[in-house]
């Protein structure tokens, strides 16, 4: 698997998003309705190792129905790893796993919860980070079982995380969906954040103020990587595709003088123990440095560290879907 072919990293000011009114409710808002309460029935009554075959068929069932295919994301795959078989059984895992996340949640609030098994590596970075007393900025990889595993592990040992997230997080984005459905991820999640940090696109700048002010008080701070917000972004070839990275996170450690530490999270697969690996810090560049030279360095910096987890597990990284043609 090679990191990247084409043209080089570039650093892009974009746009920002209009702030359009959101739709009240869709059609995939009521079957994700229905998929959550068959859901709710499966977290509870069946045991953890069967959740893998469950969600495996129950997504590609749901993917009929609703006429989604994973189609696309294979042929990134097939295009990274240059074999197609593998890159459609991984394209079904993926999508299967998306639905074990939601059995998490689910089970969640069953008596006696979630309990997995989560292995926090790297933790001394984190607390050297600390240390200096200007708050840090995890920038937490992609992966689909990060969400959970990595808030969890990091609560269980006594680490206070505010995480930036967007309204639409969870199940939708229409007003309905983000009012009724996206609290059943939001709220379980929730228990193991010190703050949820909720970006406003009709007004972006208070959400990356407040990071900032968290970070000022030697506090913590998690971006989950991507492109879904934010006017800074870097475009790089990845993965014989293109991939956008918005900075946010580099942005706050810049600005800040907090250091930028990477996270990923992966679930072994021989069980259901999960790994949380905190690397060391991404160089961000010092105040007179120049700022596009510091953005593409950080996040070529960050991409060059995910090949290794998507050589061991490329069925679990969900940026798949996010790479565009060469």
């Amino acid at each position: 698997m090679s990191a990247a072919k084409g043209t080089e990293p570039v650093y892009v000011r974009r746009a920002p998003k209009a702030a359009t009114p959101r739709r009240l409710i869709s059609g995939a808002d009521v079957r994700t309705g229905s998929r959550l309460i068959a859901s709710l029935f499966v977290s509870w009554l069946l045991p953890e190792r069967s959740w893998r075959v469950v969600a495996r068929h129950g997504s590609g069932l749901a993917g009929l129905l609703a006429g989604k295919t994973t189609t696309a994301v294979q042929s990134r795959m097939a295009r990274a790893l240059g074999d197609e078989n593998a890159a459609a059984r991984l394209a079904a895992d993926l999508r299967g796993a998306r639905y074990e996340v939601a059995f998490e949640c689910l089970r969640g609030y069953r008596p006696g919860g979630w309990r997995p098994k989560i292995t926090v590596k790297g933790r001394s970075h984190l607390d050297e980070a600390l240390a200096r007393k200007k708050g840090c900025v995890l920038w937490v990889a992609h992966f689909v079982f990060a969400p959970n595993a990595a808030k969890m592990g990091l609560h269980r040992l006594g680490y206070k995380v505010s995480h930036l997230s967007r309204p639409d997080h969870g199940f939708s984005s229409t007003r309905l969906g983000i009012r009724w459905l996206n609290p059943v991820r939001r709220a379980f999640e929730d228990r193991y954040l010190a703050e949820r940090i909720v970006f406003d696109r009709a007004h972006p700048a208070a959400a990356l103020m407040r990071a900032r002010k968290t970070v000022a008080a030697n506090g913590i701070v998690s971006f989950t990587a991507g492109a879904w917000e934010g006017s800074s972004v870097v475009e790089s070839p990845f993965l014989n595709s293109r991939i956008t990275l918005a900075l946010g996170p580099v942005w706050l450690a810049r600005a800040s003088g907090a250091p930028l530490l990477p996270v990923f999270a992966i679930r072994n697969q021989t069980g259901g123990a999960f790994v949380v690996e905190i690397e060391s810090p991404i160089d961000v560049g010092g105040p007179g440095a120049e700022e596009a030279e510091c953005m593409v360095r950080a996040a070529t910096s960050f991409l060059q560290r995910h090949l290794p987890r998507l050589r061991e597990h490329p069925g679990q990284w969900r940026g798949w879907s996010s790479l565009k043609d060469p």
